[in-house]
Order: structure tokens, then sequence, then C-alpha cells
């Protein structure tokens, strides 16, 4: 194994390989802050020059154990594989904007075994727990990690906890949380105990950790450190379909930012390995009103700061007060930026997509697309650069995660009489 530490980008203290979630000098465990999340793996990567080259990667299967060399798990006994990784890069050839820049992309991370990106980070960091000696696997989530970590329980036989967190919209009734119906459902299909207790973060966390304590189980978010790695397979994957070249920027909808963070690590070691020459720029995508990142860049803050309040919006994955500290490094270093994108903007890119591409996302990942129309329109964007090398938007997860939410974009289907006269009326305007 060629990873060495875990690594501060904020303080930029070295840490040994253990379960470590948060700095402990720069982290406020249990409160909302964007130093909670700063940690990343560390790699060997001068030995790995000698070792790794593209064409040893191109003869391998499809997934993210592909790049295991850049992966932090030492024995291959522990690397759990549910098929993650490998996902398509397609095209978009139809909506105005593949006019304008001819070369532009979705990573359709919905085509992911439990239907959203979140199969590459906890597929890693689970097998890392496992690593470290844990019977079991808990999480605090609404709802991606949760199937995520679920799933992968399950293929390792070991059991699973899912906090799963209130939604809006979703569904409940007295004695139950509204929580979303397709997450819990597909969580509770894969054989864990889903609950939703009640406290604040401070109170949630300590709770998790006394399950650790008291079962010797992993909680994910002490092995958070570890999650960009599953995301960074997404951004070799994108350089080695592009022909080892990295896009001129790629658009991520960002809630915590560990996707964003991951996919500029990818980029970033691809580069220092000689295997592409040169990083894109790193765009985060989230909700109006609960947009951190891009307050803190406009405002060219040092650190993002908590929100005062978050305003209700479709997209509950990408939804939260404060992101980490490592995603804002990377729009910074990369030379990207943050947008806040409507309900109705992320709405009408849920169904141009489906219409016009036949890509079927949730509200949260077509936010990926509704930014690369705000950054064009706001001119964030070089013509000439994203028409040379392209522009990449991450869809995160499939639209069966949220079907329920969409259907209200649609009115029931009309009751007709099932001769030629009853349904032409309705086949004039195709």
């Amino acid at each position: 194994m060629y990873a060495t530490a875990l690594h501060c980008s904020f303080c930029a203290t070295n840490f040994p390989l253990t379960n470590l979630g948060t700095c402990p000098i720069c982290g406020k465990a249990g409160e909302e802050s964007a130093l909670n999340e700063t940690l990343g793996v560390e790699y060997d990567l001068a030995a790995l020059k000698s070792h790794l080259d593209r064409d040893r990667l191109a003869r391998r299967a499809a997934g993210i154990w592909r790049y295991h060399e850049l992966l932090p798990v030492a024995d291959p006994a522990l690397r759990i594989d549910l098929g993650a990784g490998g996902t398509r890069l397609a095209r978009l050839t139809r909506l105005p904007e593949s006019q304008m820049v001819q070369k532009l992309f979705m990573k359709i991370e919905g085509s992911n075994p439990t239907g959203s990106f979140k199969d590459r980070p906890i597929g890693v960091a689970a097998s890392v727990a496992l690593e470290h000696g844990a019977r079991g696997l808990a999480c605090l989530t609404s709802g991606n990690i949760g199937s995520a970590m679920a799933a992968v329980a399950a293929k390792a036989g070991i059991p699973a906890l899912v906090f799963l967190l209130g939604s809006a919209g979703g569904a409940g009734g007295a004695k139950h949380a509204a929580v979303s119906v397709e997450k819990y459902v597909q969580i509770s299909a894969y054989g864990a105990r889903v609950i939703t207790p009640q406290g604040d973060l401070g109170q949630l966390m300590a709770l998790a950790n006394r399950v650790e304590q008291e079962l010797g189980w992993s909680f994910m978010h002490n092995v958070q450190g570890y999650q960009p790695d599953g995301d960074k397979t997404t951004a070799f994957e994108i350089c080695e379909q592009l022909n080892w070249q990295a896009p001129a920027a790629v658009f991520v909808p960002a809630g915590t930012g560990t996707d964003l963070f991951g996919l500029w690590q990818g980029f970033h070691i691809f580069k220092e390995l000689g295997f592409i020459e040169r990083i894109p720029r790193m765009f985060a995508v989230q909700p109006e009103g609960a947009a951190s990142l891009a307050h803190a860049w406009k405002s060219q803050m040092r650190v993002p700061t908590l929100l005062a309040q978050v305003e209700p919006n479709v997209a509950p994955p990408i939804t939260h007060r404060v992101s980490g500290y490592h995603a804002y490094k990377a729009i910074l270093e990369s030379h990207g930026g943050a947008v806040g994108v409507s309900d109705a903007a992320m709405l009408t890119a849920v169904k141009d997509l489906a219409s016009g591409e036949g890509i079927y996302s949730e509200a949260a990942s077509a936010a990926a697309l509704a930014g690369i129309r705000t950054a064009l329109a706001d001119h964030l964007l070089d013509l000439e650069e994203i028409q040379e090398h392209g522009v990449v938007g991450i869809l995160t997860s499939h639209g069966l995660k949220n079907t329920l939410a969409l259907g209200k974009l649609y009115s029931p289907p009309p009751i007709v009489e099932g001769t030629w006269d009853g349904i032409q009326i309705y086949l004039s305007d195709l």
C-alpha cells in the first residue's frame, strides 16, 4: 500500500492512518464547522511512479479497485466490491448548451450499484473500517450514504445501523419521522436497522461514538478522511474516458463538498504521476439559500462560515449550513468557483436531461447542469478553453432516488377510451 498518512489541508499536519474523522487541531467534533472536513490521504507518489503506468491501468477491469494502489486498503480480501465505478461519461448533443459547448459531458453516477456516487467513498471507507477491525457499520445520513453503507455491510456479512435524518416533504406519521421513503425502503431492503433519533448534531455524534465503544462498530463519520479516496476514482475515470486528458472545468453538486475535494485530489494525483498535463477548474453547485461555498467564494473568505439558516429547497442531499474547507481549498487552488441555483433551475435541468438526453437524475444531481448554465450566463468560463478541453458535470444520483418529489412535476395520466379516436387528441402535438 502506498498510502502514508492522513493530511490536514488547513494546518498541514500529518496523522497516522487510523480512525480519525476530524483533525484534532482544527476541527470541532459535534459542531457544524468547515474545519471538520479537512482530512485526506497522502500517498508516496514518487514510489508509485516507478510501479504504475497508464498502460497497466488500461488493461484492468473497470471499477474503483482498478486503482487499488491509489486507495488506502492494504488487504485485497477486505476490498469490498459491489461493482462501484466504471460509470459512463455521456456527451450531451441535444440541449442548447451542447451547441455552445461542443464537448459537454455528464458523468452518470446514478448507475452505481445503489444508484448514487456514494458507493465509491463508502465502499473505500467501509473497507478501511474492516481493515481496522470493525464488527459492524453505522452512519448518520439523509439517505444516499445509508444506502451505500447498508449494501456494503450486506456484502461483507456484517450488521449495519443507519440514523436516517428527516427530509422536507418526506412521508411519515404520528410516530414516524418524515424521511425520504425511497431511500428508507432501499436501506431497509439491504437489511440495515433504520432509526431517526432526536437531538442536535452534538448529541447524535456522541451517540454514534457510544455505538463504536459499546459494539466495536465503525461510524462512517470517523473514517470520513478516507471517503474522498473513493470519490477521486471518478476523476481517474474521466481522464481515461477523455483519452488521458482533463476537462477545462468540472461542476459538482456540493453538500459537505467531499466529492468535489476527492475529484480535485484525483486530478492532482494523475497530474503528479504524469498521466495528464493539466488540472481542471473545480466548480461547486449548491441550492440558493444553502450555498455556503458560493457565499464564501464571492466574499473572499478565508474559511466558509456557518449560514444563519438554510432555506427549504428541492435538493436535500446538498442542503447544508456549511461545507467543508477541503472543498473550498480545491475551488481556490484550481481557480474555480461556486454558484447557487434555484429550485426552478434544478427542476428544469431534471426535465431537460430526461426528455432531451434520456438521462434521469435526482434534482440535487441535475444541479450540475443548472450550475453550468449559470456559469455560462455569468461569464465564469473561458469559451475558448472549454471548446478545446470540454466541461464535465457530475450527475451524482439517479432520479428514482427522489420519485415522490419529482412526481409533483407531472399531472396523473388521463384515462381515455381505448380507441384510435380516444387517443388521437393526445398525439397531435407529438
